[in-house]
């Protein structure tokens, strides 16, 4: 596993893009802190996610 891709949050999961992201997922994405300072266009561009913890992250380019 690459480290880049490992959650800082819990040291466990691989961070995810939101195409690599369930229904469910996306779901509880569009529910966390972050939407309130960034537009979901953006996040789903340019986030990635913990599906563990919930960590979530700028990327530095968009895996998506």
């Amino acid at each position: 596993m690459n480290k880049e891709n490992k959650c800082p949050g819990c040291l466990d999961n691989r961070l995810k893009s939101w195409s690599e992201l369930s229904a469910d997922e996306q779901e509880v994405v569009r529910r966390l802190p972050a939407a309130r300072e960034y537009s979901l266009t953006e996040r789903q561009r340019h986030h990635l996610w913990c599906t563990r913890c919930w960590y979530e992250t700028a990327s530095q380019e968009s895996r998506a």
